[in-house]
């Protein structure tokens, strides 16, 4: 009998042994296909579908539920991982919630390392997401045409296809405030109150610290020039520009007239972005702004915009509110500017021309450049900054005269052209390298270029009016 029993347990170990392998085996390939189902979870497109329009409603109505669901930020990157990693850590980090705002991964190309970074977070974080636009080619070491179309290609994916409401739209090399979220919270009721504000915009083009108001966190301005740099658009109005979007220099094409139909963005005094110069180099306008963007700063305050009423930046009230202001403004005299001055009083000076305006805007450390005819950060030709801690509004001569004709002002698009020329004038005419009459059409001046070798430099300036 115990001879018996010596050869069945052997048997019936080994049995015992297969049992416990298949059912160890059974387990972990249990384990791989869960690993499997929460990573495809982590990487589809959190948005609502198109298998059915009941579905499709119910997820809409809470999407656009405040206290559910705010904004897809759309991040757009392409050849710099190191940026990538900076710009969605920043946004991640700061995010209020998951749900409230979905990350969506834009990648133009298909640069390893970028998908690499783009993947990591698509991992680690819910409601993250990646896409990939096929790279256009470009010629000429122009990469606006590729910009243009990765643009185009993005928010038509993610307001056409992926359904959304309002999109935040974002650029590795950025860095962002504190209250980014809280900006754009309050910033989706502002589009929603109003239809002459066509974005909500976190970038201001003269945020320097030494023109801003730096304890002023909560005050921001309407705009008509389309700032850009981190902003905020709704699907009702992409697809409105989706149909015309440009072949290249798609920001432009959102300040001219014809586009902008008068509406205005809201911009902070206090720039929500920054320009990463360290993680992104001189940008994409080829250093034109370098010595600009270096010197803005996102904001590191915390406020609270939810505490801010939408009715602030209406058009009614606050073009009434301006109108006063720059009624009660005194006249500042540039000569005597400071010593004159006092701080209970904010000041005013008229510019007539677009050489009155270079002399300004040099006096003021402001941006010089004119598209559609505007200056950066105008509002019906007004530009509003700090001087020596002293409220001051740049304004046209008519506005100065009648403050009340405010909404009268028309901005003129020739001023695109005579600001070219003035440019060039301080560029080639104001130096030992031309003594002649400045004036690009001359045939004196041509052949000086040609025989320089120069002239295709000239060719590239485009068109210009002489002032």
């Amino acid at each position: 009998m115990k001879r018996v029993l010596r050869r069945a347990a052997p048997k019936h170990a080994s049995t015992l042994f297969k049992v416990i392998c298949i059912l160890v085996l059974c387990s972990f390939i249990f384990y791989l296909r869960s690993e499997d189902r929460e990573l495809r979870n982590d990487s589809i497109i959190h948005a609502p579908g198109s298998s059915s329009s009941n579905e499709e409603e119910i997820l809409k109505r809470n999407m656009s539920n405040d206290t559910t669901f705010v904004a897809a930020v759309l991040v757009f990157c392409a050849t710099r991982p190191d940026a990538l990693r900076n710009h969605l850590s920043q946004i991640l980090a700061q995010r209020p919630s998951q749900f409230q705002y979905h990350v969506i991964i834009s990648q133009d190309g298909n640069k390893t390392a970028v998908s690499q970074v783009a993947q990591r977070f698509v991992k680690d974080f819910k409601n993250v997401t990646h896409i990939q636009h096929e790279k256009t080619e470009i010629k000429k070491r122009n990469n606006y045409p590729a910009i243009s179309a990765h643009y185009k290609w993005a928010l038509d994916k993610v307001f056409k296809e992926f359904r959304y409401d309002h999109v935040i739209v974002t650029e590795d090399d950025l860095d962002i405030g504190n209250d980014f979220f809280s900006y754009f919270h309050w910033g989706k009721q502002v589009l929603k109150s109003d239809d002459t504000i066509w974005c909500v915009s976190a970038w201001n083009d003269n945020g320097g610290s030494s023109i801003i108001d730096t304890e002023r966190g909560d005050l921001v301005w309407r705009t008509d020039f389309f700032p850009g740099l981190g902003w905020m658009l709704s699907r009702e109005l992409w697809e409105e520009l989706s149909p015309g979007f440009p072949v290249a220099y798609w920001d432009d094409w959102m300040r001219k007239p014809e586009i902008r139909k008068s509406r205005s963005c809201i911009r902070p005094e206090i720039s929500r972005t920054s320009h990463n110069m360290k993680l992104a180099g001189k940008g994409s306008s080829g250093g034109m702004f370098k010595d600009y963007l270096s010197k803005i700063s996102a904001s590191s305050s915390n406020i609270d915009f939810s505490l801010l009423p939408t009715k602030i930046v209406q058009k009614e009230s606050y073009d009434k509110r301006l109108i006063e202001e720059i009624e009660n403004a005194r006249p500042i005299d540039l000569e005597n500017a400071t010593t004159s001055m006092e701080k209970t009083y904010n000041y005013k000076i008229a510019y007539k021309n677009i050489r009155d305006w270079h002399k300004y805007a040099a006096k003021f450390k402001l941006m010089t450049d004119i598209r559609g005819g505007m200056q950066r950060t105008a509002y019906y030709g007004v530009v509003t900054l700090m001087y020596k801690n002293f409220r001051v509004f740049v304004v046209p001569e008519s506005t100065y005269q009648k403050p009340s004709e405010l909404a009268n002002y028309v901005y003129d698009s020739d001023w695109d052209k005579q600001n070219r020329f003035v440019e060039f004038e301080a560029y080639y005419c104001t130096t030992k390298k031309y003594t002649g009459k400045c004036d690009p059409h001359s045939l004196e001046m041509i052949a000086f270029f040609k025989r320089k070798g120069w002239k295709k430099r000239l060719d590239d300036w485009g068109e210009m009016i002489v002032v």
